[in-house]
């Protein structure tokens, strides 16, 4: 197994107590057991910044290593976080089961989807197949549309196709599509344009693009990477990748960090399309994400320790695990008392409020939708929950695949958010729509910007614990009801 060590900084307030700190997880290095071998090693130019270790050795070794070592050095799991948007919920999905077909014989022609929109095949575009097995158990897997339009799947007699999902890169809605015979034909509708405020945007009070809004904070995002995109411009603080930093790294090796950037600081210019809710912030962005992976609990601690260092007010993480990582709670806590506050996703599972977001540092935030804001043949219109009690005021509903629970600090919009994802694929200027409870994060960190950049007795702080104690109090105070119980609205959702 991979385990990781870390020495402590949270609550080490001078330098002695960081030396000493940084002084015992090299002692714990000199006692390795002998069949454990480090994998990856960082080791900061700065004395006082934390050094890591990811160790590949047993669980009794690692079990031994965590009672032989000092208080100051954490021994721990490699745990993976996971993205908390995008397509990140299918798993979780309600798979529509009317109209199924039959289980293919053998050596049938391929399962052929054809994907188009505005009158033309879409590329590019993501087909999730769901198909049910002999024994009962419903799978998934994925393919991509070429330059015609079709995405293709081999017949096998051993499974049941059911339904897909199919999503454009960008420019169109996602929407689900029964499966009606070898070849489905599935037409998405285009993305609303032509404007730079959306529902989300009412929705946190916002009634006219201010391209300064959130001047004067500076915001990191520690995601998937970066753009490129032509309306967001940030710092680069590179890719933490299982314990080895990339400063030329950053770059998204998806499109959830792009998403998630764009969401808060992406500006449009003249442009009238779809602003950012605070495009006016300074944005730090870093890579925790190897493509297609899940992002180890040090390297989202380094990135926290990174920009936290560089002295973000605010830091969005829409990621999460079911299982609490030491090492990114000391990231954490070490960060609020710089004078940075996290902001984190729920999740996406409709369960128990995933880690970092359910730690007592951070401010977690679920997601909402809005009745008529997307197709209803949309996978954003399919969102609406069960349960009567999920629907609140004016329209607003708790998200079918939000988490939730008494950790809850506030709810933000996370349903048929429209933001910028990679210029790729031929696209100059692309847009999505994406739903998760990582949509709904960056809006809560938008407005709580807009609103700490006008506040003279935040900015005046200085960044210390009581900055961000008071970052987090001002989230709450600027939270209205939607109607809903304490545990899925928190304190309800932020307004400008």
């Amino acid at each position: 197994m991979q385990f990781v060590m870390s020495n402590r900084r949270a609550g080490k307030f001078q330098d002695a107590e960081k030396t000493a700190s940084r002084a015992a997880l090299a002692e714990a290095l000199t006692v390795l057991p002998a069949t454990a071998h480090i994998r990856s090693e960082s080791r900061p130019a700065d004395d006082l910044a934390r050094r890591s270790v990811i160790l590949e050795g047993t669980p009794a070794e690692m079990l031994a290593l965590d009672a032989a070592t000092s208080s100051d050095v954490i021994v721990e799991p490699l745990i993976l976080h996971q993205r908390e948007g995008a397509l990140s919920m299918f798993k979780h999905a309600r798979v529509p089961l009317a109209g199924l077909m039959r289980a293919a014989p053998a050596g049938a022609a391929p399962l052929e989807f054809h994907v188009r929109g505005g009158g033309a095949p879409l590329a590019q575009a993501t087909v999730i197949l769901f198909l049910r097995r002999l024994d009962g158990e419903v799978m998934r897997e994925e393919s991509l549309t070429g330059t015609d339009g079709i995405a293709a799947f081999p017949s096998n007699p051993a499974f049941q196709p059911l339904a897909a999902i199919v999503k454009p890169y960008a420019g169109f809605w996602a929407r689900w599509a029964q499966v009606s015979g070898q070849k489905t034909t599935v037409v998405c509708s285009k993305l609303p344009g032509n404007r730079r405020l959306d529902w989300w945007h009412h929705a946190s009070g916002i009634s006219s693009f201010a391209p300064d809004a959130g001047a004067g904070i500076r915001v990191g995002v520690i995601d998937t990477g970066l753009g490129p995109h032509p309306h967001l411009q940030g710092t680069d603080h590179g890719a933490f990748i299982l314990g080895v930093h990339d400063p030329d790294g950053g770059a998204d090796s998806d499109v959830h960090g792009t998403h998630v950037a764009g969401t808060i600081a992406g500006r449009p210019g003249e442009v009238l399309l779809h602003g950012g809710i605070a495009p006016g912030v300074e944005l730090h962005t870093a890579r925790v994400f190897p493509p297609g992976e899940g992002a180890a609990n040090i390297d989202i601690a380094d990135a926290i320790d990174s920009l936290s260092r560089a002295g973000a007010d605010l830091i969005n993480l829409s990621l999460g695990a079911p299982v609490k990582s030491e090492v990114v709670q000391d990231a954490v806590q070490d960060a609020a008392e710089r004078g940075t506050l996290c902001l984190c996703a729920a999740a996406n599972s409709f369960e128990f409020v995933h880690f970092p977001a359910a730690l007592p540092e951070t401010a977690a935030v679920s997601a909402a939708g809005k009745l008529g804001t997307a197709p209803e043949d949309s996978v954003s219109g399919g969102q609406l929950p069960d349960q009567p009690e999920l629907f609140g005021l004016d329209g607003f509903y708790f998200a079918r695949f939000s988490c939730f629970g008494p950790e809850i600090d506030a709810i933000a919009p996370g349903v048929g958010i429209i933001a910028p994802v990679p210029a790729r694929h031929g696209l100059a200027v692309p847009f999505a729509a994406l739903d998760g409870t990582s949509m709904a994060t960056p809006v809560a960190c938008g407005v709580l910007a807009r609103m700490l950049a006008e506040d003279a007795s935040y900015l005046a702080m200085p960044r210390n614990i009581f900055r961000s104690d008071l970052a987090r109090h001002r989230l709450r105070e600027i939270c209205r009801t939607i109607g809903l119980a304490a545990i899925y609205e928190g304190h309800g959702m932020p307004r400008s």
